[in-house]
């Protein structure tokens, strides 16, 4: 399909990445509070683990999908500042919050992407291949707007 033939997704693209942009970045003044005080103070890890495990399922989707430059440009964006702000979080956690964390990070972001993988590559079929990777991914971009609610539960 033509760039011309697509001119309103490509516009609402293109709004959608600035706001997720804007969405990644909102976490600066958190891990700037972090790197000052040497402290992660009792701020939790699952808002930014779940947004690099978001990122992962949609490179994972564009993948599959093709031809959907804006989505891999703005999730390769969300992968490398998560993995930043997971860096900086790990480094000033205290050991068990360091511990807590890692063992959410390897079982989310490489258990059930590893499985998530496995299931829809090798046991969907190749038509329905997107639409169910779509599902998973809206999916799981609804928990990362919602995780940070997860600090009033603690």
């Amino acid at each position: 399909m033509a760039f011309h033939d697509n001119l309103g997704a490509f516009i609402f693209g293109i709004l959608g990445n600035a706001i997720s942009f804007t969405v990644f970045l909102a976490p600066i003044p958190t891990f700037y509070r972090i790197y000052k005080r040497k402290s992660t103070e009792g701020f939790h890890s699952l808002p930014y683990l779940v947004a690099l495990f978001s990122s992962m399922l949609w490179l994972y989707y564009a993948w599959v999908k093709e031809n959907v430059i804006l989505l891999v440009t703005i999730n390769l964006f969300g992968f490398f500042i998560e993995i930043f702000y997971i860096i900086i979080f790990l480094t000033y956690a205290t050991n068990d919050v360091r511990k807590s964390t890692i063992k959410i990070l390897v079982a989310m972001n490489f258990g059930c992407f590893a499985m998530i993988f496995s299931i829809t590559y090798f046991a969907i079929p190749d038509s329905f291949r997107v639409q169910i990777l779509g599902w998973i991914c809206v999916s799981i971009a609804v928990s990362v707007f919602a995780s940070p609610l997860s600090i009033m539960v603690s």
